[in-house]
């Protein structure tokens, strides 16, 4: 299979933008099809033709463009400095939609089917979704009048999500029939899904934050609404949490403290103060928070400002994974997505902890295989300190 010309000259196109600038690119358009001479742009063709003509071929299936951007990306010796295709993105944004709980709650799921379309997937037997009209097999169309296709899944994500009570209006396509549904949502924040959970130990109340987003703070705080009353302590599990947005970071640590600051200091040297102790503490218990090796980003943040400015905090588990900066996306012309370092961060007093981590106040070493197993000594040590 030949490498296709034209995906050839607009990686060439993109390197020569991003890497030699207004100069490179006039030596480049100046010649149309044929790269910069003395560049490695004339070295990708040089390539190509010895391959050719030695009949190597590419496997069916490559993805030549995203081979290439990523192996150019890579130069820059960045682990956070990546290319992610339109398709990568599609899959993510997707799995989301189907983690909201305003969508696990009527009880349906999408995703894309083989020509593109935004389908419904799954629709619950008994379920809001069911008793309110939505098939399996819908095509959705548009919500609240703004086209999926023309918005995108990403902007489809939000308009899906809304309060408790309100209604969507939904533009189907149904056994070849465009047809208008009205949905009102029934929003239960409480629901356990893939982002928090909850569980209830004597009077301890454990919970388990996988990931952070601009949603996390009202999905613990729907999971809260169920243990009001119920618990005096908490133990705070961030293990293998990656983390993900700085800002719904900030929002789960306002749960916890009434001050607090995190500095972020971009690349073109701005500084932003994020702070934190807006709304009075939702929760003010003695707490335990559980972290480990992959312990990382947004999660570090809130470790280190409920150890910083919390009351009776302790953390117990091994050294964080040590990410003190923070990324910027860049949607590309194909759809796919540009991440890149823009600048560090530091919380509190704390200098930033890039490549360093945060040591606990009672390591704890275990396998991880044995998280929330009855051989778990780390959520042991917890509920030992808590009492």
């Amino acid at each position: 299979m030949d490498i296709n010309n034209k995906v050839i000259n607009s990686f060439l196109c993109l390197c020569a933008s991003a890497a030699l600038g207004a100069g490179g690119m006039y030596l480049y358009n100046k010649k149309h099809k044929e790269p910069c001479e003395n560049s490695y742009f004339k070295l990708i063709s040089e390539c190509e033709e010895k391959l050719k003509a030695n009949n190597v071929t590419l496997p069916d299936g490559v993805d030549v463009e995203a081979a290439a951007l990523k192996g150019y990306l890579a130069a820059y010796g960045d682990k956070y400095t990546e290319y992610f295709s339109p398709e990568d993105r599609e899959a993510e944004y997707v799995q989301n939609i189907n983690n909201f709980p305003a969508v696990m709650t009527c009880g349906y799921k999408v995703g894309r089917n083989d020509v593109g379309n935004l389908e419904v997937v799954e629709v619950q037997s008994g379920s809001i979704a069911e008793k309110q009209g939505i098939v399996q097999g819908d095509i959705i169309l548009s919500v609240d009048r703004k086209s999926v296709e023309e918005d995108g899944i990403k902007m489809t994500a939000y308009e899906l999500v809304g309060k408790d009570g309100t209604v969507m209006t939904l533009s189907l396509i149904r056994d070849g029939k465009e047809i208008t549904l009205d949905f009102e949502r029934h929003v239960d924040e409480s629901i356990d899904n893939d982002e928090v959970s909850t569980k209830l130990i004597d009077d301890v109340l454990k919970l388990n934050i996988r990931t952070i987003n601009n949603f996390t703070q009202a999905n613990v705080n729907g999971n809260l609404e169920n243990y009001k009353g119920k618990y005096k302590k908490v133990i705070l599990d961030l293990r293998d949490n990656v983390g993900g947005d700085i800002e719904g970071a900030v929002s789960v640590a306002d749960m916890f403290i009434s001050e607090g600051n995190v500095k972020c200091f971009p690349n073109n040297g701005e500084e932003i103060i994020l702070e934190v102790g807006s709304e009075p503490c939702d929760i003010n218990v003695p707490t335990v928070v559980l972290v480990n090796d992959m312990t990382a980003s947004s999660a570090e943040i809130i470790t280190a400002l409920l150890k910083q400015f919390g009351d009776e905090v302790t953390i117990v588990g091994v050294n964080t994974y040590g990410k003190g900066v923070f990324q910027k996306s860049e949607t590309l012309s194909n759809g796919g997505t540009l991440n890149y370092t823009a600048g560090y961060y530091t919380v509190g007093d704390w200098e930033c902890y890039q490549d360093k981590g945060i040591a606990p106040d009672i390591e704890i070493k275990m396998d991880k295989e044995l998280k929330d197993t009855d051989k778990d000594i780390q959520l042991k040590k917890a509920l030992e300190i808590l009492g």
